[in-house]
């Protein structure tokens, strides 16, 4: 045995643009009589999410229990969100979803698409950012983006179409609508800001969108938030801004300093008088108020290894 682990694949059959559940069923197999493992693919949308939950629940808490989320980031979100709390569970990403902005983190997303350095691989703790009831890995966003990520949804499944090519197209068709709303927003109990606005990146990771570098400050490990709360863009701008935002520069080019705001915090929380997109690690959901907190350590996370 390698380890005296139980390694439970979770399969998402829809992530990325084909079925990864063969190769995976297949390579798992030179791992027969090494480690303990199982595999469930998903059925249908948030099926991880309940899978791991009752998982852990028909199990004794005194099991050790890896869970890889097989697929992208939802994938991952719907693991994370199954597994936090439970300290005899640790989470693993085998990237093989269409944006895979979490693995981004870590600067060698090769390492998180190859599935024997996954199982080799060593825990760390990492940060989990709490929003409302529901967790997030990487980036929480809302407003434009969030507006954005909904309609990706209906784009990333065309034939040809990769996660980045679909945020792209997304972000210019949802240019031709409404693209602001209000918001009052506070940092750390502290109201900041408060009007029109084109968006706001709660990140504790520095990447999403397929690799909008929104939070190009943020760690996963620091124990804070960062955040980019961008103000009113006129539309004939927008474009050229969203330049700057996916290469990260929109934090230091004075080309845009007046409708920026980029700050470190342990919590954030906005108020709006309708109904704003927002997504957790791409899931889109609506709300009126958001709360945002850090919750340093949170998370066991398998990082893969090096050779």
């Amino acid at each position: 045995m390698l380890d005296t682990l139980k390694h439970v694949f979770v399969i998402n059959p829809k992530a990325g643009k084909y079925d990864h559940s063969p190769e995976i069923r297949e390579k798992l197999k030179s791992y027969d009589g090494k480690i303990d493992y199982e595999i469930y693919v998903t059925q249908y949308k948030a099926d991880a999410q309940r899978f791991v939950k009752e998982y852990l629940n028909n199990h004794p808490s005194t099991e050790k229990i890896r869970f890889y989320a097989c697929g992208g980031d939802g994938t991952l979100y719907d693991v994370v969100n199954g597994a936090i709390g439970h300290e005899n569970a640790e989470v693993d990403c085998f990237a093989s979803g269409s944006g895979n902005d979490f693995a981004k983190n870590f600067h060698d997303l090769a390492r998180f698409c190859d599935l024997d350095k996954a199982i080799r691989g060593q825990t760390k703790r990492i940060d989990i950012l709490k929003i409302g009831d529901k967790y997030c890995a990487n980036i929480t966003n809302a407003g434009f983006d969030g507006k954005v990520t909904y309609n990706m949804l209906k784009y990333k499944n065309l034939p040809f179409v990769s996660g980045p090519t679909a945020y792209r197209i997304s972000a210019f068709t949802t240019i031709l609508g409404r693209i602001h709303q209000y918001m009052k927003v506070s940092f750390d109990g502290e109201e900041v800001f408060k009007g029109e606005t084109l968006l706001i990146a709660i990140g504790n990771g520095y990447c999403y969108g397929g690799g909008f570098l929104c939070c190009p400050e943020a760690k996963i490990d620091d124990g804070l938030i960062d955040v980019c709360l961008i103000k009113r863009v006129r539309k004939t701008k927008v474009a050229n801004f969203m330049k700057l935002f996916r290469s990260g520069e929109h934090v230091s080019s004075p080309k845009v300093s007046d409708v920026v705001i980029y700050r470190k915090c342990h919590k954030v929380e906005f108020w709006s008088d309708e109904q704003v997109p927002y997504a957790i690690d791409g899931e889109v959901f609506l709300t009126d108020h958001l709360t945002a907190e850090i919750l340093p350590s949170a998370l066991p996370l398998v990082i893969p290894s090096e050779d």
